[in-house]
């Protein structure tokens, strides 16, 4: 008969252990998120996807040999007029070279962040951006400098 009693107190009190727990996670700040209506809010240092300011590149080609996994391409041509662009160390540097092709294969990323520590200019930054899905691998690789416009030519 004392073993019936104790057996119902262990139940009941298993009970309201599992309802305590239950009301604490009620009451407790939510985990989940409704996506995509609202979106995480990115630490300062998160590594998001991999952007170029063209405007600032200096064609250094750091970043395309210090990227193990090959992602970036870059092209560019000697100008005759140099542009001046301000460093990160705030002082200026000249621009010899235009920048025709700057593209970021984004599948290829290991998100390793080399290539932004050597950059100069700063010209190569991360965002915080991650959500970088896509339909196809084409998607993928983005491109931050526009080829030059040739003027069509003149017809007599």
């Amino acid at each position: 008969m004392v073993n019936y009693f104790k057996s119902i107190w262990v139940g009941l009190t298993s009970i309201l252990v599992g309802m305590a727990i239950t009301i604490k996670y009620f009451f407790s700040k939510k985990a989940t998120m409704q996506y995509p209506e609202e979106r995480w809010q990115m630490p300062e240092r998160f590594r998001g996807m991999v952007k170029c300011d063209s405007s600032k590149c200096i064609s250094c080609l750091y970043c395309v040999n210090i990227c193990p996994v090959s992602l970036i391409t870059l092209e560019s041509v000697k100008v005759d007029v140099p542009a001046k662009v301000i460093n990160l160390e705030g002082k200026e540097m000249k621009r010899l070279k235009d920048v025709t092709k700057f593209e970021v294969d984004i599948s290829k990323c290991i998100f390793c962040g080399l290539c932004i520590e050597g950059c100069p200019t700063g010209a190569i930054y991360m965002s915080h951006e991650y959500e970088l899905s896509c339909y196809s691998r084409k998607d993928m690789v983005y491109q931050y400098a526009t080829p030059p416009q040739v003027p069509p030519a003149e017809k007599s």
